[in-house]
């Protein structure tokens, strides 16, 4: 990395962004400090890429999906906003996954609903020994007997996945690298399942597609969320009646540690194993 050069450029990007800040103050949508940053870089001369579509390389696979960081200096910065009342610890994994992936190494984390903008600007680095970075890799699912095997299988694939890419992408890009995952462990992966839709005595015209079934019994859903909640789990619930299946998992690959974004939801209508 050319130390002088993006010190320069992100001090320049910062001076920017306190402009935008100063006349726009805290508070708005994100995306209203996006469109005034991007105005304002224009307008200093600093050549960037805003919502720049980035190509997704999985295990040596391009997969049909990408990820839009809010703006990339080519080979120099990658710059994330965020409009939130703090910033959090996935939000600067969100900036090391983008690190990662494209290979840049400095990155800006700029949150704009603050008092100082100073207050709401964090400056990471990529390094192979990122306090960030070391969440995605501790954890430990060999004590845990929560899962039958074939679940268990699902389980350990989505965790490779959620390994090498970190939080912060769009749910589509956790769905395509778990489907490549689980081929590559030769669990059999169907996508876009056709499910028929009951109501009564009746099937409704239109079935509904299922995004991902796994192993030919277990319905997954990727997500890319602040938070699972109640919601989530009723709807895969309800995918697992309409189908009538035994059981299904949610992975909310936007945390640290996937742990905490794993359910394995139980159709109380059928037996367990």
């Amino acid at each position: 990395m050319h130390e002088n050069f993006d010190n320069r450029l992100s001090g320049a990007v910062i001076a920017a962004a306190i402009d935008v800040h100063r006349e726009l103050g805290p508070g708005l949508d994100e995306l209203y400090y996006q469109l005034a940053l991007a105005n304002r870089l224009t307008q200093v001369g600093l050549d960037h890429h805003a919502q720049m579509g980035l190509p997704l390389v999985y295990k040596g696979a391009h997969l049909d999906c990408g990820y839009r960081p809010d703006f990339v200096f080519p080979r120099r910065l990658i710059v994330e906003l965020k409009s939130v009342e703090g910033i959090l610890p996935v939000h600067e994994a969100q900036l090391i996954t983008y690190l990662r992936l494209t290979g840049i190494e400095l990155g800006l984390l700029i949150n704009f609903d603050v008092p100082l903008l100073r207050d709401g600007i964090r400056r990471r680095v990529l390094s192979s020994h990122s306090e960030v970075e070391s969440h995605f890799g501790s954890e430990d699912w060999s004590s845990d007997s929560a899962f039958e095997p074939a679940s268990r299988s699902v389980v350990d694939a989505a965790y490779e996945v959620h390994r090498i890419l970190g939080p912060g992408l769009l749910a589509s890009a956790y769905e395509e690298a778990l489907s490549h995952e689980l081929g590559l462990r030769g669990v059999a992966v169907e996508r876009q399942k056709r499910l028929p839709i009951q109501f009564g005595d009746v099937t409704l015209p239109k079935p509904f597609e299922v995004p991902l079934v796994a192993a030919g019994q277990i319905p997954v859903m990727c997500l890319a969320v602040d938070e699972l909640n109640k919601l989530h789990e009723a709807r895969l619930l309800a995918l697992l009646r309409h189908g009538h299946w035994r059981s299904g998992l949610i992975f909310n690959f936007n945390v640290l540690r996937l742990k905490q974004g794993t359910r394995r939801i139980v159709n109380p209508q059928l037996r367990p194993f």
